[in-house]
């Protein structure tokens, strides 16, 4: 019988930034893990959810010339991203949709003062990601994915303040994993 589901275990980091806050780059390290099950629809194409817990934010680089007034976001998540994937030789494309629940954040100023208090942000966030997975053997494969927030982070109309991530990760797929193709035949 063959496989209607599959399984993954995804974990890596995130490079993060909050556009808005006038700190440049991606300087916010972060962890990214959790799990993913996705409906085989055909050979190529999927769907399915996955349950991530996330740390994004932003963070002055300490070469940094910049004039802004933060030192660092931290921001701690639950996503529950809804992705469509089109698979093809070793690659797996894939986009969609997320919901991210704020279950924790710090704000700093230059001074790195705690200034959380005065900037309360959303607990509901909403981003679009885009990513790529290559598999290396039918289980392992190594995935990059981008991802912009849609809704601004602060309840405040000012500053606008709109993350994005670039995240790199392992994936992990539980079973017999993703059919792969032959390898060339060798002509002797």
């Amino acid at each position: 019988m063959a496989q209607t589901f599959r399984a993954s275990v995804l974990t890596g980091i995130n490079l993060s930034q909050v556009d808005g806050d006038d700190l440049l780059g991606f300087h916010q390290p972060g962890f990214n893990g959790g799990l993913r099950v996705v409906a085989l629809l055909s050979d190529k194409w999927r769907v399915g959810p996955e349950i991530l817990y996330s740390q994004q934010g932003a963070r002055r680089n300490k070469n940094s010339l910049n004039v802004s007034d933060f030192y660092a976001f931290r921001l701690q998540t639950v996503e529950l991203p809804l992705m469509v994937y089109y698979k093809d030789w070793r690659l797996t494309a894939e986009g969609g949709l997320s919901y991210q629940r704020l279950i924790d954040y710090r704000i700093s100023d230059f001074r790195r003062d705690d200034i959380t208090g005065n900037f309360p942000l959303r607990d509901d966030l909403l981003a679009i990601k885009v990513g790529v997975t290559l598999y290396l053997t039918p289980r392992v494969g190594f995935n990059f994915r981008w991802s912009k927030h849609l809704t601004d982070l602060q309840v405040a109309d000012e500053p606008r303040l709109r993350g994005r991530t670039i995240s790199l990760r392992a994936v992990y797929t539980l079973g017999s994993g993703e059919e792969l193709p032959a390898p060339p035949a060798v002509s002797e």
